[in-house]
Order: C-alpha cells, then sequence, then structure tokens
C-alpha cells in the first residue's frame, strides 16, 4: 500500500548551508529453460516512444549489478536482479519477513537443534533445463562452504555466508572449535536433504531465505567457470526462480524473462528490464517521461512532485536499514573510544534527517532499526553537542595523535539509505573541520574499489549502510561486529571483530533458541555498541518505490523490491 509522504523543512546546523539538494547532478542492498545466454543488443526505448512494450516492466535503478551470482555480492543493486532468478529451499511472504516453503516444501529439526531435515519440491527444473534435486543442492552448499570446491573461487568474498554462519570449512576458533555454524549436508534421497550444524542457529530459516542463498544450477556454473555470473558467462546465470535472464549489456540494462518450466505462478509481465540511469534526476524524468515503468531513489525534493503527479504512484517500503559513519578500529586514533566519541557528539543527525530527507527517515541511534526485536528501547541518542565533542577529543590527543587529513570515503552513488550521498559528506566534513578534524573525502567507483577499498579495511572514516535481509537482529549486529566484516577493524582485509567480547554475546545469542533470553541478548549488544561507539548511526528510512499508475500489484518490503508481480 501506498503511503503519503509530508515534505519536512530545510534546516542550516553549525553554520552549514545545504546545498544544491534539488537534484544529485553527478552519479552519486520469489516466488523457472534457457540456452547458454549472451549479450546482444536491445532495442530502446526512450524519448522516441514515450512509453514502454506491453510485454516488458522497465525498472530504473542507481547502478548496474555487479555480478548474478547471489553468493558473492551484498550491493542491492546485483540482488535486485538475482532475487527474480534464484529460489532458495525457504522465502519471505510477500510485504513480510515471515518465512514459508519455497524449493523446500516441509523441514523438521533434531531436538537439539544440530540436525535439519529438509522435503524439497519435486518437478522443478534450472533455467537450462537441469534438475533441482538433493544433489544440487548438496552441491550449491559446499561450493558456499569450501574453499578448496573447484567452483569456490579464489577472489570470492562470500561475506553473507561468513556472516551468517561465521566460517568457512576449516576454519577453526582459538579453541580449536569449527567458526562455522553450518557443519554438512547429505542428500538422503532425490528429494530430501539433511543438513547439519555444530551448534543452534536460531535464525537458520530466515538466513535460507535471504536471497544470497538461491540456488544455481551446478551444470551452468561448471560451465562458465570464474566467469558465472558476468555478462562474459556461458550462460550468464541459471537458477529455478520465474525469470531467467536473456542478455546483459554491462552498465545500461538487465533483459530478463519469464521462465517456460517455472514451477509456480507465471509472472503476470513476461519480460523485466532492469535499466541502469545513475542519475537520480534523469532516472524520474524518464518515468515522468514514460521511458521506464518504475524506479527506485528517488531525489528527496521530487517525492512531493511524485506524489502530485496522477501519472504516478509512490510506495514507501518499511525501514528495515541504518545508514551510518563508520571507523576503521585498525587505523589510530579510531582506536580510541574518546576520538570516536568525538566525531559522535559533533553531528547533527536531527539536521541531517530535516534537511537531506523528505519525511521519510528518522534518526537512527542503534546500528539497526526500532522495528526489530532486540532493539534497546533504554538508550538514549546523544544530542549534537559541539562543545561536549571538542573536550572528547582533546582527552582522544592527550595519548593519541590526529592525522593531519583523515581520508573519508562518501558513496559515489545515491543509496537508498543515503539518498544524496555527496551533500552528506560535505555536510559532515564541515562538522568535523568544526571539531578540529580535517578530511579528504575519496569517493571511487561504487563496484570496482570503495565497496573492495572500504572492506579491505584501507578506509579510515567512511559512509555507508545496510538493508536488513531476513528480519533477525543478527543479520544487523553480527553482521556488522562478529568479525566478518572487515571495514570497522581490518589490516588488508584481514577481519577482526572490533570488540571480542561483543561478538562471542552475538555469536552465543544466534544460538540461542530462547525467544526471550534472545531478545535480552540482543538489547545487550545494543548497549555494548552504543556505550563503545563503535559506529555512528545516522539515519532509517523508508525509501520510495515509484511506478507509473498503469502498473499493479506491488507490494512494499521491508527486505527486497519484489517485480515479479507487477502487472501492467
Amino acid at each position: 500500500m501506498s503511503r503519503t509522504v509530508q515534505r519536512a523543512g530545510r534546516a542550516v546546523a553549525a553554520g552549514f548551508l545545504f546545498l544544491g539538494l534539488a537534484a544529485c547532478g553527478e552519479p552519486t542492498e520469489v516466488p523457472p529453460e534457457s540456452t547458454a545466454s549472451s549479450v546482444s543488443e536491445v532495442p530502446t526505448t526512450g524519448p522516441e516512444t514515450g512509453s514502454t512494450p506491453a510485454d516488458t516492466l522497465v525498472f530504473g535503478h542507481a547502478e548496474d549489478a555487479t555480478k548474478l551470482d547471489p553468493s558473492d555480492v551484498t550491493d542491492s543493486e546485483s540482488l535486485l536482479a538475482t532475487w527474480h532468478i534464484y529460489e532458495g529451499l525457504t522465502r519471505y511472504t510477500p510485504g513480510s519477513t515471515a518465512v514459508e516453503p519455497a524449493l523446500a516444501t516441509a523441514w523438521s529439526a533434531s531436538d537439539d537443534g544440530l540436525t535439519w531435515t529438509f522435503t524439497l519440491r519435486s518437478g522443478v527444473t534450472f533455467h537450462d533445463g537441469t534438475a533441482f534435486d538433493a544433489d544440487a543442492v548438496v552441491w550449491n552448499f559446499n561450493r558456499w562452504f569450501d574453499p578448496e570446491h573447484p567452483q569456490h573461487f579464489a577472489d570470492w568474498t562470500f561475506e553473507y555466508w561468513k556472516a551468517m554462519f561465521q566460517g568457512l570449512k576449516g576454519e577453526t576458533n582459538d579453541d580449536g572449535s569449527p567458526k562455522s555454524v553450518f557443519a554438512g549436508a547429505e542428500a538422503v534421497d532425490a528429494q530430501t536433504v539433511k543438513i547439519t550444524l555444530n551448534r543452534p542457529s536460531a535464525p537458520l530459516l530466515q538466513n535460507l531465505a535471504m536471497g544470497n542463498f538461491g540456488f544455481a544450477s551446478p551444470a551452468a556454473v561448471e560451465a562458465a567457470g570464474a566467469a558465472y555470473g558476468t555478462p562474459n558467462g556461458n550462460p550468464i546465470a541459471a537458477g529455478t526462480g520465474p525469470y531467467k535472464v536473456a542478455s546483459w549489456i554491462k552498465d545500461d540494462r538487465i533483459s530478463l524473462e519469464a521462465y517456460d518450466g517455472y514451477w509456480g505462478e507465471q509472472p503476470p509481465t513476461p519480460k523485466l528490464e532492469l535499466r541502469a540511469i545513475p542519475d537520480n534526476t534523469a532516472r524520474f524524468l524518464a518515468l515522468q517521461n514514460g521511458e521506464i515503468d518504475g524506479m527506485t531513489q528517488l531525489n528527496p525534493d521530487d517525492i512531493e512532485a511524485a506524489q502530485n503527479d496522477p501519472n504516478l504512484t509512490v510506495h514507501l517500503e518499511p525501514p528495515n536499514n541504518v545508514g551510518y559513519l563508520g571507523f576503521n578500529q585498525a587505523k589510530a586514533p579510531w582506536d580510541n573510544r574518546d576520538c570516536r566519541l568525538a566525531v559522535a557528539q559533533a553531528i547533527d543527525k536531527t539536521a541531517i534527517v530535516d534537511g537531506m530527507y523528505a519525511g521519510d527517515a528518522t534518526v537512527a541511534v542503534q546500528m539497526m532499526p526500532a522495528s526489530l526485536w532486540g532493539y534497546n528501547k533504554a538508550i538514549a541518542d546523544r544530542p549534537f553537542d559541539m562543545a561536549k565533542a571538542k573536550e572528547s577529543l582533546a582527552a582522544c590527543t592527550a595519548s593519541a595523535t590526529l592525522p593531519e587529513k583523515v581520508t573519508f570515503h562518501v558513496p559515489p552513488i545515491a543509496r537508498f539509505y543515503f539518498p544524496q550521498p555527496k551533500e552528506l559528506g560535505e555536510y559532515i566534513q564541515a562538522q568535523l573541520q568544526e571539531l578540529g578534524v580535517t578530511t579528504e573525502i575519496v569517493s571511487p567507483d561504487w563496484g570496482t574499489q570503495y565497496l573492495p577499498d572500504v572492506r579491505d579495511g584501507k578506509a579510515e572514516l567512511f559512509l555507508l549502510g545496510w538493508g536488513g535481509d531476513n528480519g533477525d537482529p543478527d543479520n544487523f549486529l553480527c553482521q556488522f561486529f562478529c568479525g566478518a566484516e572487515s571495514s570497522f577493524n581490518s589490516v588488508d582485509g584481514q577481519p577482526a571483530p572490533p570488540d571480542a567480547e561483543l561478538a562471542e554475546l552475538l555469536k552465543a545469542a544466534s544460538a540461542e533458541t530462547d525467544p526471550a533470553k534472545r531478545t535480552t541478548m540482543y538489547e545487550e549488544a545494543n548497549q555494548k555498541i552504543f556505550d563503545a561507539v563503535l559506529a555512528v548511526p545516522l539515519v532509517h528510512r523508508s525509501p520510495p518505490v515509484v511506478f507509473r499508475a498503469t502498473t499493479s500489484g506491488y507490494t512494499p518490503s521491508p527486505l527486497q523490491q519484489e517485480l515479479m508481480r507487477v502487472s501492467k
């Protein structure tokens, strides 16, 4: 259901005027037969026609996918595409975080929570025509889990696997115990899979529904090799989902078409085109002109115009995200709490929300949204206070040396949590300059350098965000602070938890099956994160998604844009 957004007033804070907010002119996270896909030219629908083909839903987004292999991506643009191509054992009910059957029709767990048995849906095939069965499930789990697997390519990061399952095969803790929650998978028969765990995992069913754990055709991955999931892959990709890949013109568009052999309900629109239009204003003009049918990442100043346009419909996604400022605590002086505290006290988050959002965002206090259980309602945010910030900085520099200039990574493209990253970065830069911290903003290419640099620990201060994937606090807190995420405490990509005691608490919480106890543990974890100032949460946003009024069937979701049910 669409909701009306009321415009918020502009704000001037710390003597710095927000400029250029009307448009970011620069490029600024369910429910299946295909032959080998190849890149080919696709007829362009543009200003000449003023409308899109009747059988094609054209959706505009800010950046092309980096790869169509869900196990090896974390960015929302890639997941937007893979969500429609692949499926997992479970899936989320449309518009909800509740879990329902997908490629598994039923499941059961042993009393100790260490053995799970899944009954697979029969008659399912991958887009290349090969059978989906228990052997394919086991092959995929082994590929994700085992670094020695022939298709577990050496340059992969497997961030989601390491965050959700806490380790790869062969990795051990200091006491010799396996890091990974997952121990192994075996095919009982063609339609039955048994998954064994090293310790209980309370969010297992939620995790398995994540788009990152959708199953790929073993034959397709083996045929394409390291090129699988790229425009040069042959095939590009092959899952079991409602759409298959027709073509991919890099940095332009991904063309999907309904899979005739799909086991579930066919999409009402036979073709889906995901078109990359980096500039927010250009994307909105394309929507107004009828060149595309829907879009994400709308400029805040354009929300009111969209709502007043009878040809458009604005939907707000539930706020299941956080945009934050991060510190790499492996780099001095950000290993010093007083320096981190000074930065937190020097940022006027209320002015940011009032000045850079259109009533579709709230100030973030914790590193997870307030809508999730485990949120600590007893925590009151630190008020913006430049005088106290300078006192904290003085306490820090009494024992630590502040660099002459700090590198500050600011996203080069709009994100659903940061619609105007350039202006946001410049505003924070000005506030830190008043504090006494001089920064140099760097905004390298998002997919090839920004994300790798930040997540390999090459950044000092950085702006980034996270959209929830499964409705469980573990997906936020352990993702950030269990040690799989390199950006908070890493040199040259070697991650470590920024707080070892916190990491152990979060790992224990993920294994606790009593909901009341888990809730208390996450509340405690949120307090520890706040007290230690491990990051500065800035904003939770209800991202707007806009469609032409001629479309129908879109359900706002806290997890992912689902376009397979949209009709024209």
